[in-house]
């Protein structure tokens, strides 16, 4: 076990979406997961625990998972890393796809890095699998650490829930395939870490998830 890692959770904005950072207390590394507002909350965070801002990555391209990368990538430069699903490509590139027309917002942002299903990142001194799980929309990814036996989830699952299956690229019956096969299969004290809302565990889900039965 990597007793160096560390997770640090910030609620963002009005949607309240959890922005995930990984961080490495030694090396000081940290990758951000889906900044979706208040940038300048980001990196206070990061000034303050004092960690080298390395690089962000994304579950999906939904605005409120996204709409602070660009003024992130400002303050750093375009030379930060950015990683998403390969298969999220139309979500990024359309107003309609990722709902920031919906909200009057534009991205302008396209990531420089796609990951595939079983993409290995290797980061803050650990390895994290990227995992395919589509259904909230067609390119949403999951991360797998195993060195702490954490899963961010972003909008797959939820304490309790799932993610919402009736915007552009969902379907709820490809959402429960990807939360049986990708998720339910993980150990169940897997900790899950949502896009909104409080953590759970992949053994919680299994039994009191309402949405999807194995």
């Amino acid at each position: 076990m990597n007793d160096n890692l560390m997770i640090l959770t910030m609620p963002l904005g009005e949607m309240e979406t959890n922005c995930y950072v990984l961080g490495n207390s030694e090396t000081k590394e940290a990758y951000v997961f889906d900044p979706g507002a208040e940038p300048e909350a980001v990196l206070r965070l990061l000034q303050q625990e004092g960690l080298e801002f390395s690089g962000i990555i994304l579950t999906h391209g939904h605005f409120d998972h996204i709409l602070a990368v660009d003024e992130l990538v400002a303050e750093v430069g375009p030379q930060l890393p950015i990683y998403a699903g390969e298969e999220e490509k139309e979500v990024f590139q359309n107003g309609n796809y990722n709902l920031c027309s919906m909200v009057g917002q534009t991205s302008l942002f396209m990531p420089n890095h796609f990951l595939k299903d079983g993409d290995i990142l290797e980061i803050c001194g650990t390895k994290v699998k990227c995992l395919h799980t589509p259904g909230h929309t067609c390119g949403g990814m999951s991360y797998y650490i195993a060195d702490k036996s954490w899963l961010i989830a972003g909008d797959t699952l939820f304490q309790g829930s799932i993610g919402r299956t009736d915007f552009p690229t969902g379907s709820y019956q490809v959402l429960a395939d990807s939360i049986k096969k990708k998720i339910y299969t993980l150990p169940d004290y897997t900790i899950v870490f949502p896009g909104h809302g409080p953590s759970t565990t992949v053994g919680e889900e299994k039994v009191c998830n309402m949405f999807v039965h194995l």
